[in-house]
């Protein structure tokens, strides 16, 4: 899924991200009608308040991938805002109606984008569509493997791989292209080997290797469970949004350090290098 998606359900720009208006921080979205507004991404409302300039308007932040932004939803329609300071949303949550009221001139949603948080001065403020419905270069969701790993070495160089670690002599893989690795073997003083698949062991030493990381897919603060082991006891939660490196995958669960277990189905497995 894009990391934010489209604000309300038309698409149509009437007004641009500065350009011929350099104090235009955002962008316009407009139709006649009822259009409800979506929160863009999952996150924590910052503002749900009546502005002079914004009129009925609400501030989200977001963390994502470890970053933080924070969107904005001006001229909304006059008592539509469904949630207040505080609240936490998901992405897609209907937050409130298209309207008028602020300084606006017709019915539009004037949306922000500032990646880190919004100021007065609005420095942060990019181009929402640069963002809009992307998922952009990093935080590309990873079906399976726990990562990705490249030789150091030229295409045709072998590098040695084992039945397990430390394990019989198998063959050599000549590739120097970019691999998924299905699991890791972590050892003392750096005896680390990577499972390349049915497996076939190598030292990770002769690669370079980027782990996938665990992304909660709740708003912060909302909590996971994790437990000693798959299906086993409970052993206590996590509840940020911050990449977490994991370890091991398997039977829909995810070992995310220490023989510590969650449901795979409430994170998104990224490949953030």
């Amino acid at each position: 899924m894009a990391k934010f998606i489209y604000p309300t359900d038309t698409t149509r720009v009437t007004s641009g991200f500065r350009g011929d208006r350099p104090d235009h921080h955002g962008v316009d979205l407009a139709e006649s009608g009822y259009h409800p507004i979506y929160a863009a991404a999952s996150g924590q409302v910052s503002r749900s308040y009546l502005s002079s300039s914004y009129g009925e308007c609400i501030m989200i932040v977001h963390t994502i991938d470890g970053v933080t932004w924070e969107t904005v939803y001006a001229h909304m329609r006059s008592g539509s805002r469904t949630v207040k300071e505080g609240d936490y949303v998901i992405q897609g949550q209907t937050i409130g109606v298209m309207g008028e009221t602020g300084q606006a001139s017709g019915q539009h949603l004037h949306f922000e984008l500032h990646k880190g948080r919004w100021n007065v001065s609005k420095s942060d403020a990019v181009n929402p569509l640069d963002y809009l419905g992307k998922g952009g270069g990093n935080g590309v969701p990873q079906p399976e493997g726990i990562g990705f790993a490249k030789s150091k070495y030229p295409e045709g160089f072998g590098v040695n791989y084992h039945d397990k670690p430390h394990g019989s002599f198998q063959g050599r893989f000549t590739t120097a292209a970019e691999v998924l690795y299905w699991g890791a073997y972590w050892g003392a003083d750096g005896d680390v080997w990577l499972d390349l698949g049915r497996s076939r062991w190598v030292k990770a030493e002769h690669y370079n290797y980027w782990p996938f990381k665990a992304v909660s897919k709740y708003p912060e603060g909302w909590g996971v469970n994790y437990y000693d082991g798959i299906d086993g006891p409970y052993k206590g939660r996590i509840s940020s949004k911050a990449p977490i490196m994991i370890y091991a995958r398997k039977e829909g669960w995810i070992d995310v350090g220490r023989n510590s277990w969650a449901p795979e189905e409430h994170f998104d497995i990224l490949d953030i290098r």
